[in-house]
């Protein structure tokens, strides 16, 4: 299984922190179109203040992972990886459209606390 998992610091998550991780998990689902198993399968879950995307199938590990296997346990014949990765570059190419929107959260609280 493939796996992301993004946390933050004390009560801080909630819709907030579903709405920044779903830039990432929106951003993996493009980079894994090259496959219906992953795309179907991939998902997004909140808990506290950890958010976390998971491919749970077995192509979303070997791409994800760079996995390579011998041709029925010969190993004369090696086959790499199928597709691309989609987890890692997900998340490098959509961290700062993410911390932008998870900002905003940060921002409302110390408007509340007074800060200007």
């Amino acid at each position: 299984m493939a796996t992301v998992a993004v946390s933050t610091t004390g009560a801080l998550g909630g819709g907030d922190l579903a709405a920044a991780a779903g830039i990432v998990y929106a951003r993996a689902r493009a980079n894994a179109a090259w496959s219906r198993k992953i795309t179907a399968t991939l998902t997004l879950s909140v808990s506290g203040d950890v958010a976390t995307i998971e491919a749970p199938v077995e192509p979303g590990y070997a791409a994800e992972f760079r996995a390579r296997h011998p041709l029925f346990g010969n190993r004369e014949h090696w086959y790499g990886p199928p597709g691309d990765r989609f987890l890692l570059p997900a998340l490098v190419s959509s961290m700062d459209a993410a911390m932008r929107r998870y900002a905003q959260k940060i921002d409302k609280m110390a408007h509340a606390a007074g800060w200007s």
